[in-house]
């Protein structure tokens, strides 16, 4: 038995779903329906005579329950569930709201052919109807409505449709349905500001939080992309409101920390008629939003949740495009390349530490985009045979990179596997 790798298996003691074994011993990490306690009676001092072939075999594959029972003694029979309750300490309110989420939470979305077309098709059909009930007057009230039925049919199609194509379609209808009601609710006198942002958010949270679109992943990372939407705009109003200050009272200091602001040639109008946003602060606001989101997805990956993760980090990844590219020239020629490979590194290991392969992928090719800019920045090629130059050097400085972080991988991979974390619960989504 001490050849058997360590892992969660099945309990062999029958007390709970699964035991986490560590390689020589079974241990007193337990876990039931994917929430992971300690058991509270340790590891019996009655080993078994013999242990159940069933220890060693695939974790049980039976839907979550909810309701926090312990498993029987029989592993192999999802029924066979005594109403025993779990500690009442189990995780925080966070962990304890995604739980209730079921399946969704933890397994990443896995869309097939037809639901990808399906979706996209059901956003075409919205986009559709809106503009030819809209046609050339989109007038506050009608768009208002047609966007509000949209997203009651997408909602009732959601319920009592049980076909994949037709429930795919439906989320597709929502995706656009709730940003046009938002913009359509919070529009006044041509500009909507941070109220549209937040109305979408909440839409969209609620949507993926509540039955319906429940734990449809687009969903909730629209959502929080839609709150980087809102606290960027009120960066931006801070910032209008600030240079308008300045260029009544103090000119000087306008010129300094406005110049990303120009006058359209009136000279009863020095500032643009319409504001849109403070560069500086909305750069800072994309990065500080996108160090919070890649954050939530490492917390939310290390502890099992790798479908609301799987939300945080494509907000986060395009939060942290936007900012990059917002700031990329207030960094200078040096700093700029710099950043770029910081935020690049950042976004890879936060990929790779959740074993996600498009994000550690995408963060590696902007940290070489960055590594590029700053070699060519030093180097300046002025030849054909100098830019072979930056390229062969950039990819020798890249391979090197990879020597170094190798020992700081191990390290960081012995920390994650010191602690036993729950199982992952088993089959797919949802619709």
């Amino acid at each position: 038995m001490s050849e058997q790798a360590a892992g969660w298996l099945n309990d062999p003691y029958g007390r709970y779903q699964q035991r986490y074994w560590d390689g020589d011993n079974w241990t007193e990490h337990v876990a039931t329906n994917g929430v992971q306690v300690v058991d509270p009676l340790g590891v019996s001092p009655a080993i078994p005579i013999a242990t159940p072939a069933t220890a060693f075999g695939a974790p049980m594959s039976a839907a979550p329950n909810t309701q926090g029972f312990a498993a029987a003694a029989d592993l192999s029979d999802p029924n066979a569930l005594a109403p025993e309750p779990l500690p009442a300490k189990e995780g925080n309110a966070i962990t304890r709201f995604l739980d209730g989420m079921g399946t969704d939470a933890r397994l990443r979305p896995h869309p097939g052919f037809r639901s990808a077309v399906a979706g996209i098709g059901g956003l075409m059909v919205a986009v559709g109807v809106m503009v030819a009930i809209a046609g050339d007057d989109p007038r506050r009230g009608k768009l208002i409505g047609v966007s509000l039925v949209v997203l009651l049919a997408a909602l009732a199609l959601r319920w009592f449709v049980k076909v994949t194509e037709v429930q795919a379609a439906s989320v597709g209808m929502a995706v656009i349905a709730i940003p046009v009601f938002s913009g359509a609710v919070a529009v006044s006198e041509g500009t909507s500001g941070a109220l549209t942002y937040l109305l979408a958010a909440v839409l969209y949270l609620a949507a993926w939080a509540l039955q319906g679109f429940r734990g449809r992943t687009i969903l909730l990372g629209l959502g929080l992309l839609a709150m980087v939407g809102v606290f960027s705009t009120v960066a931006s109003d801070v910032g209008k409101d600030k240079c308008e200050t300045y260029l009544e009272n103090d000119f000087d200091r306008f010129l300094e920390e406005c110049q990303d602001y120009t006058g359209d040639g009136n000279s009863n109008n020095v500032l643009p008629v319409e504001f849109t946003d403070n560069v500086g602060s909305q750069g800072v606001v994309f990065l500080l939003s996108a160090a919070l989101l890649l954050g939530a997805t490492w917390w939310l990956d290390r502890r099992g949740y790798h479908g609301a993760g799987t939300g945080a980090v494509v907000a986060g990844l395009l939060s942290a495009l936007a900012g990059t590219a917002t700031l990329l020239e207030d960094f200078g020629d040096t700093g700029g390349p710099v950043m770029v490979v910081v935020v690049g590194v950042l976004v890879c290991i936060v990929g790779s530490h959740g074993a996600r392969r498009a994000t550690t992928w995408l963060g590696a090719a902007l940290a070489s985009v960055g590594a590029v800019a700053l070699v060519a920045v030093q180097w300046k090629p002025d030849s054909v045979g100098s830019v072979g130059g930056v390229a062969i050097l950039t990819g020798v400085l890249l391979i090197a990179a990879g020597f170094i972080a190798s020992p700081i991988q191990r390290a960081i991979a012995q920390q994650r596997d010191s602690t036993p974390q729950p199982p992952l619960p088993f089959g797919p989504p949802e619709g």
